[in-house]
C-alpha cells in the first residue's frame, strides 16, 4: 500500500466528544466526557472503546456508551497498578536470591565480574551490562555508592575495578539487566551433590521446574512490567506466554486465549504459592471484576474462562 500524507487535523476535547457521538456512542454527561478527554489522550482512550465498535461499519454497536469505555479504562488502570506492585516485589527477590546463591557458592561478592561463571558466548553481552552498571554507579550520588567509591576497589576484574559487590550494584540495576545475568550464567558451574544444581534449586524456590523455565518466566515478567511502567494497556493486550503454566490448568478451564493477562495472573499465583508473599491474586481479581461490571462482562477478552475461579489451581 502506498504511503499517504497524514492530514488529520487537531480536534479539541469538545469536538472529540461530538465525534464519538456521531459514531453512535452515547454520552451521559458531555461535560464529564470533555474533562476526561482533557486528562486522558483520546488516542490512548479509544483503544478501550474498540470492544464496542462494529469494525465493518466503523460505528459503535448499540447500545454502547462513553462511560462503559471509562469503566474498562479504570479497570485496566487498577489491574496494571496491582500487577506492577507485585512485580516490584518479585524483582527484589530475584536479585536477592541470585546473589545469595552465587556469592555463597563462589565465596566472591564480586561474582558478576567473573567471566568464568558465565557462558563463553555471553561474555560480550555481560560486559555490556557491566559497562552500563559502571556508568550508573559512577553517576550515583547515593551514600552507599560514594562510600564504596571513596574507600574500596575490587581485584576480580581489572576492567571494572571501581565496581562494588553485587549486593551493592544491584540497587542500581534495571529490571532488563536481571534476565540477562540469569540467562548468561553457566549452569555447569553450580553443580551440587547427587546431580543437584544450585541454580535449579533457586528456580524451584520461585515455583519453576528449573533455571531454563525460570529464565522464560523472567522474560515474561519483564515484558508485562514494561507495559505497566509505561502505563500501557494490559487487560486485553497480547502477552508472552510463560512456559509450563498452561499445562498446569485443569482441562475444564482452558483460557480463552493463552496470550492474555489471565495466564500471567496464574504465573503470579504460582510464584506466590512458593514465595509466600501473600499477593492474594484471586481475591483481588474477584474484587476488581465486581467493582467494574463491564470488565466482568468482557473477562473473556483478557483470557479468563467462564467460572475461572473454580479451577483447582486457584485453591
Amino acid at each position: 500500500m502506498p504511503y499517504r500524507y497524514y492530514n488529520k487535523e487537531y480536534k479539541s476535547p469538545e469536538e472529540l466528544v461530538l465525534y464519538m457521538q456521531t459514531k453512535g456512542l452515547s454520552v451521559a454527561s458531555e461535560y464529564e466526557a470533555k474533562r476526561f478527554i482533557e486528562n486522558v489522550n483520546y488516542y490512548r482512550f479509544k483503544a478501550y472503546l474498540w470492544p464496542f465498535l462494529d469494525e465493518n461499519l466503523a460505528f459503535y454497536l448499540s447500545p454502547s456508551s462513553f462511560e462503559q469505555g471509562v469503566e474498562l479504562y479504570r479497570f485496566d488502570e487498577e489491574l496494571r497498578n496491582y500487577i506492577f506492585s507485585i512485580i516490584c516485589r518479585i524483582e527484589i527477590k530475584l536479585r536477592s536470591k541470585l546473589d545469595q546463591v552465587v556469592a555463597s557458592h563462589t565465596n566472591n561478592p564480586f561474582w558478576y565480574l567473573d567471566n568464568t561463571l558465565f557462558l563463553k558466548n555471553t561474555h560480550r553481552t555481560i560486559d555490556g551490562v557491566r559497562t552500563n552498571l559502571s556508568a550508573n554507579f559512577l553517576r550515583s550520588k547515593d551514600d552507599f555508592s560514594n562510600h564504596f567509591k571513596n574507600n574500596y576497589y575490587n581485584d576480580t576484574n581489572s576492567d571494572f575495578k571501581q565496581l562494588p559487590p553485587f549486593w551493592v550494584i544491584s540497587e542500581l540495576a534495571t529490571f532488563g539487566q536481571i534476565p540477562i545475568i540469569y540467562n548468561s550464567l553457566d549452569k555447569a558451574q553450580f553443580q551440587g551433590v547427587k546431580n543437584s544444581n544450585k541454580l535449579d534449586a533457586l528456580a524451584n524456590e520461585f515455583g519453576a521446574r528449573n533455571l531454563k523455565e525460570l529464565n522464560n518466566w523472567i522474560i515474561a515478567i519483564r515484558d508485562v512490567r514494561n507495559r505497566c511502567a509505561h502505563h500501557s494497556r494490559v487487560w486485553n493486550a497480547n502477552h508472552r506466554q510463560a512456559s509450563g503454566v498452561l499445562n498446569r490448568l485443569h482441562s475444564s478451564y482452558p483460557p480463552t486465549n493463552p496470550n492474555k493477562i489471565y495466564l500471567f495472573c496464574i504465573l503470579l499465583k504460582r510464584m506466590d504459592d512458593h514465595l509466600s508473599m501473600r499477593f492474594q491474586v484471586k481475591h483481588y481479581l474477584l474484587s476488581l471484576f465486581d467493582k467494574y461490571p463491564e470488565s466482568k462482562a468482557r473477562a473473556h477478552s483478557a483470557g479468563f474462562p467462564v467460572d475461572w475461579y473454580d479451577d483447582p489451581i486457584w485453591s
